[in-house]
């Protein structure tokens, strides 16, 4: 095997280690957070929100990567939970902001306490000293990859 098929090999191992990683992760906080009766795009939701100063949807399907479309269907559905409620903002009122409710907000405290025990047990496999160096790592894949979206045009 070549150099650069060796390399390239390592490359493609990391790729489908990090889907894979991704993968669990997610279906773990799907079971996770099914039990509190959401999906993790509706907590992620609930978890950039607050009472006093509300997002748009554009921020937040900017937020949790998503699209506008399915954000309008997260917030329906947390608005009928009685979650999250709309508002038009003070300066625009073409604009509608979402905030949470104090039910949204005790919901979203209790899951978030819990969720942090199962993070700690789930990314605590890695040794502390080795857990600055991998962040790095997935910061700088992250950031090349938003670089990379946002010079690359999307195809139609």
């Amino acid at each position: 095997m070549s150099l650069e098929e060796h390399d390239g090999h390592k490359e493609l191992n990391i790729y489908q280690q990090l889907v894979r990683a991704y993968v669990l992760l997610d279906d773990s906080d799907s079971r996770f957070f099914s039990d509190y009766g959401l999906s993790p795009r509706q907590f992620w939701t609930l978890s950039h929100l607050d009472e006093k100063e509300g997002h748009s949807m554009i921020d937040l399907s900017r937020l949790i990567l998503t699209d506008k479309s399915n954000m309008t269907g997260i917030i329906d559905r947390l608005e009928k939970m009685k979650l999250v409620k709309r508002q038009p903002m003070v300066q625009d009122r073409r604009v509608t902001l979402i905030t949470l409710t104090p039910k949204g907000k005790k919901l979203r405290d209790e899951i978030e306490q819990q969720h942090r025990l199962r993070i700690r047990e789930l990314i605590g496999v890695l040794p502390p000293e080795r857990q600055g160096f991998f962040l790095e790592c997935l910061e700088t894949i992250a950031q090349h990859v938003e670089e990379y979206l946002a010079n690359t045009p999307a195809k139609t």
